[in-house]
């Protein structure tokens, strides 16, 4: 069966960061569209999915925060970062108030990006195969040993699992501090190739 692909709309109006945005995610094996104006961007996110928006603040029409909060009324479940060479507390605060995965000043580091898009990406998978297969049974779950120091976003595993149904998390953020105090051979990867048994909706005969 195919990979499917992980989609991203990056809405930035300078062409050499949205470019060089995209031909990284792309290369990673995202399936990315851009858009230069938040106009272009609605538009955009009226026909089609997308599991993360990367919005610049400034752009060109409407600021990017407006441009998430008229996106999250189009598609409630869209997640979105917002990148920008103007910090301030009060966007940083705006961006948290309308429910922004994080909020990056420039110049940043594209794989602090692209580590959040995962982060986002992963959230947005896991509660799809919740609906999904609400009515399975977890059956034997094998574990593996995390060789990468809990640096997920280095590790191609890790990166991958959104696309994996039969994998779940194990170990919490606040739990990830405690494992990295054990020796290497108890050091448990966050996640775990899960077995599930298909049951029957309780209520049902």
């Amino acid at each position: 069966m195919a990979t499917k692909k992980r989609k991203v709309l990056i809405v930035e109006d300078e062409a050499v960061v949205r470019d060089s945005v995209r031909e990284w995610l792309v290369e990673d094996g995202y399936d990315v569209e851009v858009a230069e104006s938040g106009e272009e961007a609605l538009k955009k996110i009226k026909k089609e999915e997308f599991g993360v928006i990367v919005l610049d603040l400034k752009l060109p029409d409407i600021d990017g925060l407006q441009v998430f909060e008229h996106a999250k009324e189009l598609k409630p479940e869209t997640k979105g970062v917002i990148i920008t060479a103007y910090p301030s507390k009060e966007t940083q605060d705006r961006a948290k108030k309308l429910g922004l995965m994080d909020y990056l000043a420039k110049p940043f580091k594209v794989e602090d990006l692209e580590k959040l898009i995962s982060q986002a990406l992963g959230e947005a998978e896991a509660k799809k195969a919740a609906k999904k297969h609400l009515w399975l049974e977890l059956g034997a779950v094998s574990y593996r040993l995390c060789d990468r120091e809990y640096e997920c976003g280095h590790c191609a595993f890790a990166q991958d699992i959104q696309d994996r149904f039969g994998t779940i998390a194990v170990i919490g953020d606040d739990e990830v501090a405690r494992f990295k105090k054990l020796p290497g051979s108890q050091r448990l990867c966050r996640y775990a190739s899960a077995h599930f048994v298909e049951k029957a909706k309780p209520g049902l005969d």
